[in-house]
């Protein structure tokens, strides 16, 4: 294998199935191909950049299976959104001390949306805990953030798997992505909700694949439709859905790599 192979991996959003992207990043470390660059979107932001700071896939699922997801939508007077992102900034304040992208052990970059200019952003520098909350505030959920004067909010609004600007970093690039689409039947259309709910489905699906070109490898969980964004209860089965679809494509991988 060549050694001195630079492995990249960038992670879509996808709430409570971007805990397959913990699994992914263990079958990763098992097969000794940690990736070198990473690069996050949303829930893939929040996972990825602990795993940037030196933290282990096993301890980030620890973390995940251990916080109280309700606290994350702790109720504020809707100003911007419905919630306030401050349990899982505390948290980040509490892993990752340091606020800066330059305290990290890996290249980690994360992807926002500008609210004031309609641009996707990628930052690899400047403030790494608001960047990383923006890149997870889902527009209505999650109030944006302001940075620098600028309201930022969830990357995944205009490209939910930025791959293109980390392509030059990485001699083989992976992209995980947790946002499925299967065909529903008129009954599970049958109201606004699940209508909704469809659209908001479709278009993050549409928007995690604009950059599949830039990519080496593809990993697509399957089954993950059967788990809805906040399905944080089923975090084992989402984990497992992930290692396994990355060992599945490990063999692969490592004939390109040599």
């Amino acid at each position: 294998m060549k050694t001195d192979a630079k492995i990249g991996i960038t992670l879509s959003g996808g709430g409570a199935r971007g805990i397959a992207h913990i699994g992914v990043l263990q079958a990763l470390e098992d097969a000794h191909l940690a990736p070198d660059v990473i690069c996050g979107t949303s829930a893939g932001a929040i996972i990825v950049v602990l795993y940037a700071a030196g933290l282990s896939p096993a301890e980030i699922k620890s973390i995940s299976e251990q916080s109280n997801i309700y606290k994350l939508f702790r109720l504020v007077l809707p100003k911007r959104g419905l919630s306030s992102q401050d349990y899982i900034y505390k948290q980040l304040k509490d892993l990752i001390p340091d606020n800066s992208f330059e305290s990290l052990k890996k290249k980690f970059f994360v992807g926002v949306t500008n609210l004031n200019s309609g641009k996707h952003e990628i930052f690899d520098h400047g403030p790494l805990h608001e960047l990383v909350i923006a890149s997870s505030a889902i527009p209505g959920v999650f109030q944006p953030i302001e940075i620098d004067g600028h309201f930022y909010v969830d990357g995944g609004v205009m490209n939910n798997m930025p791959s293109e600007h980390i392509r030059q970093y990485s001699d083989f690039l992976i992209a995980s992505n947790v946002v499925t689409k299967v065909e529903k039947s008129n009954s599970e259309l049958a109201g606004l909700k699940s209508i909704l709910a469809r659209v908001f489905e479709i278009s993050l699906w549409y928007r995690s694949r604009l950059n599949y070109e830039a990519c080496d490898m593809i990993i697509e969980p399957l089954g993950l439709h059967n788990y809805h964004i906040f399905n944080f209860s089923k975090s084992n089965e989402i984990y497992e859905l992930g290692y396994y679809a990355a060992m599945d494509q490990i063999e692969r991988m490592q004939e390109q790599l040599t």
